[in-house]
């Protein structure tokens, strides 16, 4: 029979990834408060948050990153057993790096440094403690022995002991940010010896050659946790958060990014340059400067964009505005929300809170095309779907010619879905219970078994790879792993 300190041991701790060596996910964590680092011949551990990002040592790529429940603080690599060992609020967690099995081992001390042994690991707290690895027995003993590798909370002492580092504080590029001189402060450091690894609170990871002074830095996530909206813009997938605009180009290559001190509503990228919306202005960055374009009547919604012209979005109707200039024009229907613009080669359409529309190019003409409410607009095979405002999806198939009106819309399947995507093949659906995708050979749904069942609020196509996103965190799943 289990005992019941056995169950504590085995359940107390929640992460996610749950099956951290055979999920085929991988977690974006946002730049967060690094607290502490440690490394091995092959990897780079460290605690951001609640996070335990695992780097490749060589590269700096992030492998794997695990999402705690609860506060983690310290990291220590036991070399005897090939394993870390990691302190938390409640427990001292041991992670077996082959395998990645957790184990935890109560202790309500604030551990404040960790001693790893040749059979015991020291724990410094108000007491002191020596754990046994074998058994996981804890004592408390009087004084720690002198032959033990410490992992420890990182003090301005130490920071101040490499002078190369010196002010002790990094700045933005001046073409990241509209605050310059915003100061992002080291929070720990790793010395291995031949490199000098610094964590800092918001500016991501950084590798110091001892000998060169040369530096890599890694942004391994996106600027905020808080996602306010998401959206895809072209071969680009922009995360607009409290802090700014965080983008993804390839899932395989660092983050980028822009901090804002406004509160953006929208973006659209073009060249190095990015055209944003924020209540009811419209502006454009050029290096780390805001220049305002426009001054809306009405809070703008979204922004969308062809070769020639900028289409508005706003609380009241929808507006163009030619590339390179400020003149906003009424273009389309007005007086009601515009929640999406998808412009084609001969037609544009928009969604919005009345209906669907059309604009014909050619013709110089606008029809109401359907009576629902549309917030988004994806296009697979000639034909365009729609995320209708009740968060159904409608299959709009008059793109092609010689339908019949009354079958040129179906209404899909119901069920509760709030954002929609497409790559070559299928229609991804974020949903109350997970990522579904929709085939329209065989009209049917199904679920994509290797992300969590758990409400999604967007989803995307990035290199073949689904990107969905949680209120919580961030997931990447090659497609190839869809069932």
């Amino acid at each position: 029979m289990i005992s019941l300190q056995l169950c504590i041991i085995l359940f107390a701790i929640n992460t996610s990834p749950q099956n951290i060596f055979i999920d085929r996910y991988t977690l974006m964590p946002p730049l967060g408060n690094i607290k502490s680092i440690c490394a091995t011949p092959l990897n780079v551990f460290a605690i951001s948050d609640n996070y335990l990002l695992i780097f490749d040592k060589p590269s700096l790529n992030l492998e794997k990153s695990i999402d705690f429940d609860g506060d983690i603080e310290l990291v220590g690599y036991d070399q005897q057993s090939n394993d870390l060992w990691i302190t938390s609020s409640s427990s001292v967690i041991r992670f077996t790096i082959a395998t990645y099995s957790i184990r935890g081992y109560p202790i309500t001390d604030d551990i404040e440094r960790i001693g790893i042994g040749l059979d015991y690991v020291y724990l410094d707290g108000s007491k002191n403690y020596s754990l046994n690895k074998r058994t996981g027995e804890l004592k408390y003993i009087t004084s720690f022995p002198g032959d033990l590798t410490w992992s420890k909370r990182t003090t301005d002492e130490d920071i101040k002991a490499y002078s190369f580092l010196t002010p002790y504080y990094y700045f933005d590029d001046l073409n990241e940010t509209q605050a310059p001189f915003t100061k992002f402060y080291i929070s720990a450091i790793f010395d291995d010896g031949i490199d000098l690894y610094v964590g800092t609170h918001g500016y991501g990871l950084l590798r110091y050659n001892k000998v060169s002074w040369l530096k890599d830095r890694i942004v391994y996530g996106p600027l905020d946790k808080r996602i306010k909206k998401v959206k895809q813009v072209g071969d680009k997938i922009a995360f607009i958060s409290n802090l700014g605009i965080s983008y993804l180009e390839d899932t395989d290559k660092a983050w980028k990014y822009q901090r804002f001190t406004h509160q953006i509503a929208d973006v659209l990228f073009q060249d190095n340059n990015f055209i944003v919306s924020f209540e009811n202005l419209i502006s454009r960055t050029h290096g780390g400067v805001l220049i305002t374009i426009s001054n809306m009547d009405n809070n703008i919604l979204c922004l969308g964009s062809d070769d020639t012209l900028v289409y508005i979005g706003t609380s009241s109707g929808l507006y163009k505005m030619y590339q390179g200039t400020s003149e906003v024009l009424p273009f389309g229907p007005y007086k009601f929300a515009v929640h999406s613009v998808y412009p084609m080669n001969n037609e544009i359409f928009i969604g919005g809170e009345t209906g669907f529309f059309k604009y014909d190019k050619a013709n110089n003409k606008w029809t109401k095309e359907l009576g629902f409410g549309v917030k988004h607009i994806v296009e697979l095979n000639k034909t365009l779907y729609l995320l209708a405002s009740n968060n159904q999806i409608i299959q709009y198939k008059k793109m092609k010619q010689n339908l019949d009106p009354d079958t040129s819309w179906v209404l899909l399947p119901y069920f509760n879905i709030y954002d929609i995507a497409s790559d070559e093949e299928v229609i991804y659906c974020a949903s109350y219970a997970g990522i579904y995708y929709f085939e329209p050979e065989t009209d049917a749904y199904r679920v994509v078994y290797n992300l969590p069942r758990i409400k999604f609020d967007h989803v995307f196509v990035l290199n073949d790879n689904i990107i969905a996103v949680s209120s919580k965190n961030i997931y990447s799943l090659p497609i190839k792993y869809r069932d």
